[in-house]
C-alpha cells in the first residue's frame, strides 16, 4: 500500500473487517441523523439543533482521527469505537508536521496493552468514559484519560514504553511519550 507520501506501508487488514467497520459507522451515522430528522419533525427543533450540533463534533473528530498518519492506530481506534458501545469514547486531536507513523506499531501495541488489562482487570470496558488525546510537544504524547470507575487507580500496567500515571478525584490519565 502506498501512502498520500509515496512511501510504502505494510498493512494487513482483511477486507471484510473493514466492510464491517464501515457498516457500523454507517448505521450509527443513519441512527445520529435519524434522531435529528425525529426530533425535527415532531417541531423540537432546540433538540434537533443539539443533536445536529453533537453529529458534527463527532464527525468532526473522525476526520483528525483520520488524518493521523499512524494506519494501524486508526484502524484499531475506529475498531474500539464502533465496537465498544458500552464505553463512551472521545478523541482530543491536535495535529502536527511531525510524523507518528514511525511509533504507529509502539503506540498501538502500547493502547491495545493498556485497553485488555483493563477489560482483564475490570471485567469489561462498560460505563467506562476514555478520552484519547494525541499532542506533539518535542515528543509524542498519547493521553488515555479514563472516568467511570475508581478501580481504574488501582491498575498496574506493565509496559517497557515510557508511561506516567496521574490520577485525580475525577479520573486517572495513562500517559505515553514517544521519542
Amino acid at each position: 500500500m502506498i501512502n498520500k507520501k509515496g512511501r510504502v506501508r505494510a498493512l494487513s487488514v482483511n477486507v471484510e473487517d473493514v466492510l464491517d467497520l464501515l457498516r457500523l459507522y454507517r448505521h450509527d451515522l443513519m441512527n445520529d441523523l435519524q434522531l435529528v430528522q425525529g426530533y425535527g419533525s415532531m417541531k423540537k427543533h432546540d433538540v434537533s439543533m443539539e443533536k445536529l450540533n453533537q453529529l458534527i463534533t463527532k464527525l468532526g473528530e473522525d476526520r483528525l482521527l483520520q488524518t493521523l498518519d499512524a494506519p494501524q492506530l486508526v484502524y484499531w481506534l475506529f475498531h474500539l469505537k464502533l465496537n465498544s458501545r458500552e464505553t463512551k469514547l472521545e478523541f482530543d486531536i491536535e495535529h502536527n508536521d511531525q510524523s507518528l507513523q514511525p511509533y504507529d506499531e509502539i503506540i498501538l501495541n502500547d493502547g491495545k496493552h493498556l485497553i485488555q488489562t483493563f477489560e482483564k482487570e475490570l471485567g469489561s470496558l462498560s460505563d467506562l468514559h476514555i478520552r484519547i488525546e494525541i499532542k506533539y510537544e518535542d515528543d509524542w504524547y498519547i493521553k488515555y484519560r479514563i472516568k467511570g470507575n475508581e478501580q481504574i487507580k488501582d491498575i498496574v500496567l506493565n509496559t517497557d514504553s515510557k508511561l506516567m500515571i496521574e490520577n485525580n478525584e475525577e479520573e486517572t490519565s495513562f500517559v505515553f511519550s514517544y521519542k
